[in-house]
């Protein structure tokens, strides 16, 4: 009964050790280093970015106050699409 009850001391407290060693993030196995992350370049801004920014703002100094965010985004994707539209229309002419 002794050993019984000192084998299941041994496995609580190796138990209880990996828990804390999850808990700190350490898992007692030697991790592979992070990787040095590399320094990303901006993208260029495509035409759609360049138009949306350029109608919000115009939306921003045109309504103040009353600007609502939401709107004037699914405004200026209706714009594009007909911006776009009229381009492909006029190249088919």
């Amino acid at each position: 009964m002794a050993s019984e009850d000192n084998n299941l001391h041994e496995r609580l407290l190796s138990l209880e050790n990996e828990v804390r060693n999850l808990k700190m993030g350490t898992s007692g196995n030697d991790q592979k280093p992070k990787k040095e992350k590399k320094e990303k370049k901006p993208r260029a801004q495509t035409e759609y970015n360049k138009f949306v920014s350029a109608y919000i703002n115009e939306q921003k100094e045109k309504l103040g106050s009353d600007f609502n965010h939401k709107v004037a985004f699914a405004d200026a994707a209706k714009k594009w699409n007909e911006k776009k539209e009229s381009k492909k229309e006029a190249k088919t002419e």
